[in-house]
Order: C-alpha cells, then sequence, then structure tokens
C-alpha cells in the first residue's frame, strides 16, 4: 500500500495490480503484455525475493527469469526486496532496484533496526516513494537516480540508511 504513492497519478500511467482474488489465468497474460509492450518506464513493486516478484498470495511469482526477455521498457524500477540481485543476475539493463528494503516493524528488527516504529518505517517508504516519482516525472536520466537517491539519504535515519545502501543501477 505504500508504494502506491510511487505511481498513482502519473501521466499517462497503466497500472496492473494484481490482487489476492485473482486467478493465475487472469493475470499471467495480462503480466507478460504489460511487460512486453511497456517502452517508457516500467515499475515493478510489492514483495519478493532474489528470483523474483511475487504474486500476492506469495504462492508463484509474477516476474521471474522467464519474463525478463520480454522486458523492452527504456528505464526499469524493481522495488522488491532483494530485487538488486534478481537484476544483477539476471543483468536487466537500465535499471534501478532495491536490496533487502524494510517495509514494517518485523524486517527492521530481523535487519538490526531496532528503534523505529511502523509509522516511521512507512514515512520512510513515501518518502523514498516521492523521490523516485518526482524522478519519473521530471525525466531524470535513470543514469542520475543512483547519486540522486544517495545524495537524499537522512543518514541519521536507521531505517533510510539501510534501505538505500541497498539500492543498486544497472546500466
Amino acid at each position: 500500500e505504500v508504494l502506491r504513492g510511487l505511481f498513482s497519478d502519473i501521466p499517462g500511467n497503466n497500472m496492473l495490480e494484481l490482487t489476492y482474488s485473482m486467478a493465475s489465468t487472469d493475470w499471467m497474460d495480462k503480466v507478460e503484455d504489460a511487460l512486453s509492450n511497456e517502452h517508457d518506464t516500467l515499475i515493478l513493486c510489492g514483495h519478493g525475493s532474489p528470483n523474483g516478484l511475487y504474486f500476492p498470495r506469495f504462492e508463484d511469482y509474477i516476474i521471474h527469469d522467464m519474463h525478463v526477455e520480454l522486458i523492452h521498457a527504456r528505464r526499469v524500477i524493481c522495488c522488491w526486496c532483494h530485487a538488486s540481485s534478481f537484476v544483477e543476475r539476471l543483468n536487466i539493463h537500465n535499471c534501478i532496484a532495491t536490496g533487502m528494503f524494510i517495509s514494517n516493524v518485523n524486517e527492521a528488527y530481523d535487519n538490526g533496526c531496532y528503534n523505529s516504529t511502523q509509522d516511521d518505517i512507512d514515512s520512510v517508504c513515501m518518502r523514498f516513494d516521492s523521490e523516485l516519482r518526482s524522478l519519473i516525472c521530471s525525466n531524470v536520466p535513470i543514469s542520475e537516480w543512483y547519486m540522486r537517491i544517495e545524495e537524499h539519504m537522512d543518514v541519521d535515519n536507521e531505517i533510510d540508511l539501510f534501505n538505500r545502501q541497498g539500492v543498486i543501477y544497472n546500466p
């Protein structure tokens, strides 16, 4: 839900949102069509692993190795836990990707960040989303994003520091 700010109200946005209630036959073709037909900016976000982006029920992958050949967008944003490992392994070009990305108190605790509430974490995530959204809408070249993301890091905030240090850019 926090990531919704990243892609909402972007001009020309063609959003494909997958929900728990969708059957696999309903979404598989839609995902492949969306990947194949997006030529500008592809934003992939949710929960995932180094193997790909999970379907909302965590029973299957929305995006995995087979889908990479379908991606033709000039810039790609992968925002899920360990997306950076996925992007590096499959060498997805012109891509910004997150590493382990703390989005809840349990993840914070598991990663050694003990002093943040869910509201603090949500605030950090929304600020990160807002910055990415600004970069998208301002048509800043993706090659400059990594530097700008790092420049805006709040080094006094353990969640922001952790999340941003995991971001990679694959040219």
